[in-house]
């Protein structure tokens, strides 16, 4: 597959399964307490809040990140939330410019979607949206977080010039030891996406064994049904038990299926290991019995490898 190709379907894959994950209002707000510090935090009730069924993401963008909208009550008012599922391995720096754009585009599609006598009137006030970056890219973030930033000659002038500040939620950034503090879904989504490895996939899926339990039953069904999603692609392709795996997610079996999902992970290392020990033999010119003997493959799997290395 063309590396470009792959990379954009994984991005899609990771875009798509973020937003099965956020699609949940009790997840969107477990969000939002996880890994934002505001005081209005604490006053979101997933009963107020409302999903707005429309994307806002730009059509050159729409292969590398996608959005999710929630109309939210607050003290009587509306209060929009934007978030944006940023998925790309490299930082945009034009991201405040980019999200002005849809968050006008936001105004536009209530106003137009919504009209009502009150929109006429000189008491009329635009409903405030918050924008929400999450990235889950290797590099740190460095983007600027302010639109004003953004704008030539900026220090020369005060409040003529437009401006807004974006809120971040850099997944690679948060240590093991706060994720693994939070004991909740999201944070055991964020230990997971943190790491390629393999062993230490394993390792982290260890830790998670007793939060994963003690998620309510829609959480974790959202969560094994992510981790099939996202986390199997890490692995040798083309297991069948994987597969079926992913096939037969749902209700009760969640958690059996995780089980499972370790099992095969932890065997999947050990033979990868045995390989690499029987590649090396093979190149130091040991026969084939003495590294079955050694390895426990049989001798046409010691053949296999043989013309694989030579």
């Amino acid at each position: 597959m063309d590396s470009d190709l792959h990379s954009e379907t994984v991005h899609h894959r990771h875009d798509t399964s973020y937003r099965f994950l956020f699609s949940s209002k009790k997840l969107f707000v477990e969000l939002l307490r996880s890994f934002i510090d505001k005081g209005w935090v604490q006053a979101l009730d997933e009963e107020q809040i409302q999903e707005i069924p429309h994307s806002f993401v730009l059509q050159d963008f729409k292969r590398k990140e996608a959005d999710l909208v929630y109309r939210v009550n607050l003290n009587g008012q509306d209060v929009v939330f934007y978030l944006l599922l940023e998925m790309q391995s490299s930082v945009d720096f034009r991201m405040p410019y980019r999200l002005l754009l849809y968050q006008v585009e936001i105004w536009r599609y209530l106003l137009q979607n919504e009209q009502d006598a009150s929109s006429n009137r000189k008491s009329f006030q635009l409903p405030p949206i918050i924008p929400i970056v999450l990235y889950n890219g290797k590099q740190k973030w460095t983007a600027s977080r302010q639109l004003r930033e953004l704008l030539a000659n900026e220090d020369m002038f005060g409040s003529e010039l437009l401006n807004f500040e974006y809120l971040l939620i850099d997944v690679a950034r948060y240590t093991e030891e706060e994720l693994l503090s939070l004991s909740n879904t999201i944070g055991s989504v964020f230990l997971l996406d943190q790491t390629e490895d393999q062993e230490e996939l394993l390792k982290r899926l260890g830790k998670l064994v007793h939060t994963i339990q003690q998620m309510p039953e829609d959480s974790q069904q959202k969560f094994v049904a992510w981790m099939a999603n996202i986390l199997l692609q890490k692995l040798p392709e083309n297991e069948p038990s994987l597969q079926q795996f992913i096939q037969n997610v749902k209700g009760d079996a969640a958690f059996m299926g995780l089980e499972k999902i370790l099992d095969d992970i932890e065997r999947k290392g050990e033979v990868k290991g045995k390989e690499a020990v029987a590649r090396q033999l093979i190149v130091m010119g040991m026969d084939s019995t003495s590294i079955a003997q050694a390895t426990g493959f049989s001798p046409k799997k010691i053949e296999e490898l043989r013309e694989q290395v030579y």
